[in-house]
């Protein structure tokens, strides 16, 4: 599979994770004022009223102490920080926490780098539905990485982004030529089977 044909997930940043997703936690006190200062990037005012929020037990907080100090914006850059507050938001039930600690494994980012970990906590976020998950699960198949290679299930998740893709993405034309190129390594009937997988497909709970 020619790397070319893959949509551009690696390079995902934490401004698209926060973009893909919107705050789903109830909010603590001074987590709607963090957010608007984090919104205008105005990190120092940003770290003062998330933190406390983070601290009470906000997911949506954590995860946005994870991202300042992933990208050292209101603090100094720590990746072990990042990974633990990434860590913390995802078992709070943050699914963004849950994709970022996939981007964490895989990018050995504050945690040695695991590949099988890295799938792990994709397939969590996949299986929820977050789209950025699906993609980076679909992908890791592809290549077999962190995962036995299978282009079956390859496909599978692609058909499954395919059907998700948000309307104004790319995604919505690089998704078929992918398709294609992995049906040209599959039987017609691997195929057909994983379209009606896809199309069946539902989001767990979290």
């Amino acid at each position: 599979m020619q790397r070319k044909h893959l949509p551009n997930i690696a390079t995902l940043t934490v401004s698209l994770c926060l973009a893909l997703a919107a705050a789903i936690a109830p909010a603590s006190a001074g987590y709607p004022e963090g957010k608007a200062a984090y919104d205008q990037g105005d990190f120092d005012t940003a770290w003062k009223e998330l933190e406390p929020a983070a601290k009470a037990g906000n997911a949506d907080a954590m995860f946005l102490i994870a991202s300042l100090y992933h990208t050292g914006r209101g603090t100094p850059v720590s990746y072990k920080d990042a990974a633990e507050w990434y860590l913390k938001s995802a078992n709070a039930g943050d699914v963004q926490g849950v994709f970022m600690m996939g981007v964490v494994y895989e990018g050995g980012i504050g945690q040695p780098r695991s590949l099988p970990e890295a799938v792990k906590w994709y397939r969590k976020a996949a299986d929820r539905g977050f789209y950025a998950g699906i993609l980076k699960l679909a992908n890791m198949y592809a290549k077999g990485q962190g995962v036995t290679k299978d282009l079956a299930q390859s496909y599978l998740w692609f058909a499954i982004a395919e059907l998700r893709t948000p309307k104004d993405s790319s995604d919505r034309f690089e998704l078929p030529i992918v398709k294609d190129k992995l049906a040209s390594q599959l039987t017609k009937e691997q195929v057909a089977d994983a379209e009606r997988k896809a199309k069946a497909w539902k989001p767990v709970a979290k």
